[in-house]
């Protein structure tokens, strides 16, 4: 069953979510699992589940749940984590740093490679172990590694035009730490602003109204 055109992002957000309570599973031993069980661990409803899954193929037996291997790798498959992806770091200030020792980046699937810098005191020298290069060698690099995503983690008033300079190196998908992106992103790229004032203010709310 060929995957269904147009799935919304919170689906693919989800996801991820039950890709991290079905690894749990399994290193505990489980075999199979219910879309009940699923959602009671992710705070969800069954039928959003199933919902979910039905996306992407048909899963489960009834009476009989998912299988946890399986259905981790469907999701690995569907999400693109059954490759590896060389990530650049853009920017090494305090946030850039703490980035860059983050262990959720680095790991089989995720690996920042190179890091780039404005900053001529930072380059050419290595940050835990990854090279710090110059901006202006970013699509050198980024060529020269097969480097496709990037993080961008720069000062607000510089965040556009690294973001750019990305685009034109070649980097397809971006995470951007820096606020509103307010570069014309082309159809073959992302770029998903991660904005830590509007998160926050999302818990006030739900913590306001409990």
């Amino acid at each position: 069953m060929p995957f269904r055109k147009n799935i919304s992002n919170l689906t693919v957000q989800r996801l991820s979510c039950y890709l991290r309570t079905l690894r749990t599973l399994a290193e505990n031993g489980r075999i199979s699992v219910s879309s009940g069980e699923i959602a009671e661990k992710v705070g969800s409803t069954a039928a959003q589940i199933r919902k979910d899954l039905s996306c992407f193929g048909s899963f489960g037996k009834k009476g009989h749940g998912y299988n946890v291997s399986e259905l981790i790798t469907t999701i690995e498959n569907v999400l693109g984590l059954d490759k590896k992806w060389n990530v650049a770091l853009i920017g090494l200030g305090r946030f850039g740093q703490s980035l860059s020792v983050y262990k959720g980046y680095r790991n089989e699937t995720f690996d920042i490679v190179a890091i780039f810098e404005k900053d001529p005191s930072k380059t050419g020298k290595s940050f835990n172990g990854i090279p710090v290069y110059p901006i202006d060698d970013l699509a050198k690099i980024c060529e020269k590694k097969s480097i496709v995503l990037g993080i961008i983690a720069v000062p607000p008033a510089a965040a556009d035009e690294v973001i750019q300079k990305a685009l034109d190196a070649g980097i397809r998908g971006m995470l951007n730490f820096t606020g509103k992106c307010g570069c014309q992103v082309p159809p073959h790229a992302f770029v998903k602003d991660v904005n830590m004032a509007a998160e926050i203010e999302t818990l006030s709310y739900y913590l306001t109204r409990q």
